[in-house]
């Protein structure tokens, strides 16, 4: 049943995004080509995965940047329409900023889609053993920390506490139960499957708005789209095996 769902959310879009900031995975980014004539003391760029303009004015005058105002020695981000457009000009005195809208072709779905299957299929393995059900604990809890990291260093101009309080969502509670799963398994106790299976159940339900990773080819995260894409098969196939495994493990304690 599981595998149907995988297919299904494969081919909708998402109705959110588990990324920091509200940033979205996109297929085309806008970016600043540059300042023409330059201007001596300012900078342009496009932060936020594309989505806002930042304007550094290290001089001592107010500059007039669009429809917006950056004071001197002040440093703004906004957005503004014309930076959607293929080929952009947005004025800044008696200069422009010129940048442009770049395409990326998108990464194959079907690929990322059949390892988060592989990963939910080693489930059946990992419910014959405590320990082993513990180190998957481990790797799909740390992939979900470290995404929900990449995620939130990806946002420009925010606090990072609020940011990743956002981006983690539901593993501000998943992840001490990781803690707890990891050592009742240790400690041998029968308590470790279940909790192990919450915790699988949790990152899928928490790692389903980003689907899109594997849809589309520029992620709003902190570092290779690529290592993103596998921390959210990491946690989605990973959170499906745990699940499965955990089930499993219990049945075994039942039936003792």
């Amino acid at each position: 049943m599981w595998l149907v769902v995988v297919v299904l959310m494969a081919g909708f879009p998402s109705p959110a995004h588990a990324h920091a900031g509200g940033l979205t995975p996109q297929n085309q980014l806008s970016r600043v080509v540059g300042i023409e004539p330059p201007l001596d003391g300012v900078s342009a760029r496009m932060v936020n995965h594309g989505s806002q303009l930042e304007i550094g004015n290290g001089t001592a005058r107010a500059l007039t940047v669009g429809d917006v105002v950056v004071g001197p020695g002040e440093t703004k981000r906004f957005r503004d329409e014309r930076t959607l457009r293929a080929q952009w000009e947005v004025p800044v005195e008696g200069s422009v900023v010129k940048g442009v809208v770049e395409s990326y072709p998108p990464p194959n779905v079907w690929l990322w889609l059949a390892l988060v299957v592989g990963l939910g299929l080693a489930g059946v393995l990992l419910g014959k053993s405590r320990l082993a059900l513990a180190a998957g604990v481990v790797v799909v809890a740390a992939a979900h920390v470290v995404h929900a990291v990449g995620s939130t260093l990806a946002v420009t101009g925010g606090s990072f506490v609020p940011l990743f309080l956002g981006a983690a969502g539901v593993g501000v509670v998943c992840w001490p139960l990781a803690v707890v799963a990891v050592v009742a398994a240790v400690r041998r106790k029968p308590a470790a499957s279940f909790v192990a299976a919450v915790v699988g159940a949790m990152v899928v339900v928490a790692g389903i708005p980003d689907f899109d990773s594997f849809r589309f080819a520029r992620l709003p995260f902190a570092g290779p789209a690529s290592l993103d894409r596998l921390l959210v098969a990491l946690t989605l196939g990973g959170g499906v095996a745990l699940a499965v495994g955990g089930f499993s493990g219990m049945r075994k304690e039942l039936a003792r």
